[in-house]
């Protein structure tokens, strides 16, 4: 952990990151009853102040302590910890939503559906490995994307409300492509 937390509070010092919320978390947070909600990877809190804003109670995790802190700072109100994301597990069925953005750890997909509450909804966007290949790049991090087709099969046991890959601009400027869910869990998918 203390390697990624390092990496992750340099670059939350020193790179401007978005402030607007994701595209898809705004067009269908709106399915979630509003309740608790789960913010994995929450980086500077865009995503997660948006939520609190619209009636959710936010549980906010990262593995940086300066993300962290941004988060606190602009709205104390949400719950903020600061984990190793490749060890975290969220309680169990503690969630109406939780949304993950520009962030992979597959290890979390089973986490996921079982911290989803009945008739929860997931929001989950990042990037594929798509440009690795297309540009024969030898990327030290390929874990870090995803597949074609991968989220959409992690996630099959949950009701599919969309699901959609397409080309995006990445925080860097190069055009990448991502892949887009949004899913709900109709039973107590295990």
């Amino acid at each position: 952990m203390k390697t990624d937390e390092i990496r992750w509070n340099d670059r939350y010092r020193n790179t401007r990151y978005p402030s607007t919320v994701n595209d898809v978390i705004k067009s269908y947070y709106h399915l979630a009853n509003p309740g608790q909600a789960l913010d994995i990877a929450a980086g500077n809190g865009r995503n997660a102040l948006f939520l609190a804003e619209n009636g959710f109670q936010i549980d906010a995790v990262d593995v940086s302590g300066v993300a962290i802190d941004l988060i606190q700072g602009q709205n104390p109100a949400i719950n903020c910890f600061q984990v190793d994301l490749d060890s975290y597990i969220p309680k169990p069925e503690g969630y109406d939503l939780i949304i993950n953005i520009n962030f992979l750890d597959r290890n979390l997909f089973p986490h996921i559906k079982k911290a989803l509450k009945k008739d929860g909804i997931l929001i989950f966007k990042t990037f594929l490995d798509s440009h690795l290949q297309s540009q024969n790049q030898q990327d030290i991090r390929k874990d870090h994307y995803l597949k074609s087709n991968e989220l959409l099969l992690a996630f099959i046991g949950l009701q599919i409300v969309l699901y959609k890959e397409e080309d995006v601009v990445a925080l860097n400027g190069q055009k990448r492509e991502s892949a887009s869910l949004v899913a709900r869990k109709r039973n107590l998918t295990k």
